[in-house]
């Protein structure tokens, strides 16, 4: 981070892709320890021909662990590969929720009104989840939508929320925005904090074009008659009917997560009831926390998401384009929201380069770069706001206590420290991107003695349109040629999520997904 007499900058590290000495990687150095013994043992059967067999097995075991293809090494490919064949089967998705039928269980005795169990079907990316709901007693009782996965023991929550547009505020205002925000997440990143994740979605979804059209017709003037209506009220309702295709909507959120298996989560847990109501009450208490330090940072929070909520989310993000119909079947005076065994699509086929999920078509990206020049705080502003297209912006962070965060940072020095050694010792030349990673670690562990929070993160962009017919291949690859642009801006590199489709859908969701 560097400042200037007008606006602070920031310079991001090199992404953590370091190896496990000279820069190779585990599997890198075993392949080339092979490749050497191999082309050793070619030798000694000695002649022209064994040295030709040495030169292509050494070549060739050099090519498949060193040589990168599409940002990663053929050996890096190959289990995302395997995953990908083997999964096949799982590929395809149809719901059978409308076979299945909703299930009440009859007493032996009387038969005394019993609740009816919904039908649960949904795609294997989705099938671990399960959503609950529990009180915020201290916010007037209000709901609490819960995303519980029981194969990771693990609980998320969801808050919408508003803020300022960021661009608009003067240099000293980002500042201070800035330092606020840092002080949210050095709040949250405690050593014995029951906290895995913290992550923000924004997402621009299709908007009603109805909506625009009725909210002139209610705000109008009591004297601007449809019978004879005044030249500016036809003006705007012809501007309206043009621009309607065009309408979009944005949504923020922030979800918050925490790991019931965690030391610092199963004492708490155990107090307050155990199970899922204890895990509830944990995360419940941390999601108050967490509104309180967003509103004091000048982010405000204007709900929670129940479980309703958090059902229409989900659902939303597989097909943006029903949720206009959703809307207009929702029930004005509720709150906008669908039944929980509606969340999941009711079609799915997962591809290699895309998914294809109910009305649309969609495509994951993650960001392989950030920004290796200084930027402004601003940065992302071509990516989340020129949003000519539906997509989603998704940053997924681990929040690190400060004392591990000290022993990876010292950690990270010596091996560093080690490595520049051993290079100098074998006469190996140290290049720049290897100078950037020393000097960021040295920055960070810096900026840690000065108190300020470690984080890991990544972040994904999920790119959709509407799966019209024959073209709509060709309109998912231009609109990702155009957000890749507007991230080239920022400026960051986005990789497509290959062979990973699927899971990399969920990385766009308010489920704190996306990182190991």
């Amino acid at each position: 981070m560097s400042s200037d007499n007008s606006e602070t900058t920031y310079r991001f590290a090199p992404h953590p892709s370091a190896g496990f000495i000279l820069g190779l990687r585990i599997p890198q150095l075993a392949g080339l320890i092979v490749a050497g013994a191999l082309a050793l043992a070619s030798l000694r059967a000695g002649g022209f021909g064994a040295l030709a067999l040495a030169i292509t097995v050494a070549g060739l075991v050099s090519s498949v662990v060193i040589v990168p293809v599409r940002g990663q090494t053929l050996d890096q490919w190959a289990p995302v590969v395997v995953r990908f064949l083997m999964g096949r089967r799982q590929s395809r998705f149809r719901a059978q929720a409308a076979l299945v039928g909703h299930v009440v269980r009859l007493p032996s005795g009387d038969l005394d009104p019993q609740p009816v169990g919904p039908p649960h079907d949904r795609p294997s990316e989705l099938a671990d989840l399960e959503l609950l709901e529990c009180e915020l007693s201290a916010y007037d009782r209000a709901l609490l939508g819960v995303a519980k996965d029981r194969r990771a023991g693990t609980y998320t929550a969801a808050i919408r929320v508003q803020c300022r547009a960021f661009e608009l505020l003067s240099p000293e205002e980002r500042q201070q925005r800035l330092e606020e925000y840092g002080g949210v997440l050095a709040a949250l990143a405690r050593d014995d904090s029951p906290l895995r994740r913290i992550s923000w979605v924004e997402r621009a979804l299709p908007g009603d074009p109805d909506a625009l059209g009725g909210y002139l017709l209610g705000a109008k003037r009591d004297d601007a008659s449809l019978d004879d209506p005044p030249y500016e009220l036809v003006s705007y309702l012809r501007l309206i009917g043009r621009a309607g295709h065009v309408a979009e909507e944005h949504e923020l959120l922030f979800a918050l997560q925490i790991d019931a298996r965690r030391p610092a989560a199963r004492r708490p847990v155990a107090r307050l009831g155990g199970g899922d109501l204890g895990a509830m009450a944990v995360l419940a208490g941390e999601v108050g926390r967490l509104i309180e330090l967003l509103d004091g940072a000048g982010i405000t929070p204007t709900g929670v998401l129940t479980r309703r909520g958090l059902a229409v989310a989900i659902r939303d993000g597989y097909d943006p384009w029903g949720r206009r119909q959703r809307h207009r079947d929702q029930d004005p005076a509720v709150e906008y929201g669908a039944a929980p065994h509606n969340a999941a699509p009711t079609a799915r086929d997962e591809h290699w380069s895309h998914l294809r999920a109910d009305g649309a078509l969609h495509c994951t990206l993650w960001v392989a770069e950030w920004p290796r020049i200084d930027v402004r705080a601003v940065f992302l502003q071509p990516l989340l706001m020129r949003a000519d297209t539906t997509r989603s912006v998704a940053v997924c962070m681990e929040l690190v206590g400060p004392a591990r965060a000290i022993r990876k940072a010292e950690r990270a020095m010596t091996e560093a420290a080690t490595e520049d050694s051993l290079r100098g010792r074998i006469g190996q030349r140290t290049s720049q991107r290897q100078r950037q990673r020393e000097h960021a670690a040295a920055r960070q562990e810096a900026e840690l003695a000065q108190g300020h929070a470690n984080v890991r993160y990544s972040a994904f962009v999920t790119v959709s349109v509407p799966d019209t017919g024959a073209d709509a291949r060709d309109e998912l690859e231009a609109a990702v040629s155009r957000v890749d642009l507007q991230a080239k801006a920022a400026p960051l590199r986005l990789e497509r999520m290959w062979g990973q489709q699927a899971l990399g859908f969920t990385f766009g969701l308010p489920l704190c997904r996306g990182l190991k």
